[in-house]
């Protein structure tokens, strides 16, 4: 799939760096490497050149988005006679499993919240809005599970609404990626942040069962991508830590020791009959597709590094 070329303004590694500002440089100054091995996501890689050269301009844009937003909300409450209030800004995140969304997700709420400072930035996922085991095998879609007809949409849509109402306590049911499950009865509580980031394979997917889509309620939509050969090699890496991790734990509960007896070999068979039949199908259908809809989209090569920044025009 190529992108209209006019759509987006490409800057190489270098070039994205000039952008900088001295506005997010305190936030970039605080991140220490200890920091930033806690926030990375299991097996991800990410540098600290990473965070002055890309991270520090990528949080001055954010920035620059929500002065623009609030403003603009501002502005509008006052014209149509509605109460002012705060109504918080949603930054979406998509990618492909394995592509390191959520190391982006934690490292721009990290350095947004030293920026704001007591009001919050919050940090939630789609995955609580995947049906639960039972619910998909009830509905024969276990082998389908994270593919759009895997998620309770209808719930996101909900939720996101909520958001944008302006209510003050909202929940999100939590999922447990060791028990490859939705938690029952669990939910991760916050009061309503000034920023929310919503992190998700499906965040700029369009549904046609209904009329408005999770990316409507966005107010700033990131990308983050990679060549396909690259993300399995990633997946599978991560699929062999997995395991290794699982079974140096013993942990019999967690969904990957069912595979933890087995030897490298027919490890990464699984982990790429996984990738083959699930992962790579969801990336190029559906996934994908939607990288032209974010208003940034992050290129990532080797090592996870960011080499290139495209920054949407219109």
């Amino acid at each position: 799939m190529e992108d209209n070329e006019r759509i987006f303004s490409k800057y190489p590694r270098e070039a994205w760096q000039k952008l900088n500002t001295s506005v997010a440089q305190r936030a970039g100054e605080l991140i220490t490497p200890q920091l930033l091995n806690q926030i990375k996501a299991f097996n991800d890689e990410i540098s600290m050149d990473d965070v002055s050269k890309i991270y520090e301009p990528l949080v001055n844009y954010i920035i620059l988005r929500k002065r623009q937003y609030d403003l603009d909300l501002v502005e509008r409450q006052q014209f149509s006679q509605q109460v002012t209030r705060k109504i918080p800004f949603i930054v979406g995140i998509a990618g492909s499993v394995a592509v390191g969304k959520s190391t982006t997700a934690r490292l721009l709420q990290n350095m947004l919240q030293v920026e704001y400072g007591e009001e919050q930035v919050a940090l939630t996922t789609t995955d609580g809005f995947l049906y639960s085991n039972l619910e998909l095998e009830q509905r024969h879609l276990m082998k389908r599970k994270g593919f759009p007809e895997s998620y309770n949409t209808a719930d996101m849509i909900k939720f996101l609404n909520t958001v944008k109402a302006g209510e003050n306590s909202l929940k999100v049911p939590i999922y447990s990626h060791e028990l490859s499950d939705v938690v029952p009865d669990s939910y991760e509580e916050f009061q309503q942040p000034s920023i929310l980031i919503v992190e998700g394979v499906n965040t700029l997917q369009f549904s046609e069962q209904f009329s408005v889509s999770l990316s409507d309620f966005f107010d700033l939509s990131i990308y983050v991508d990679a060549p396909k050969l690259l993300i399995e090699t990633w997946y599978l890496d991560r699929f062999l830590a997995l395991l290794e991790k699982t079974k140096r734990e013993h942990d019999i509960t967690n969904y990957f020791w069912q595979w933890t007896s087995l030897s490298k070999d027919e490890a990464i068979k699984i982990g790429r009959t996984i990738w083959q039949s699930v992962n790579i199908p969801n990336l190029e259908q559906y996934i994908l597709p939607t990288r032209s809809r974010a208003d940034i989209v992050l290129k990532k090569e080797k090592g996870h590094q960011i080499t290139e920044v495209w920054l949407r025009n219109f």
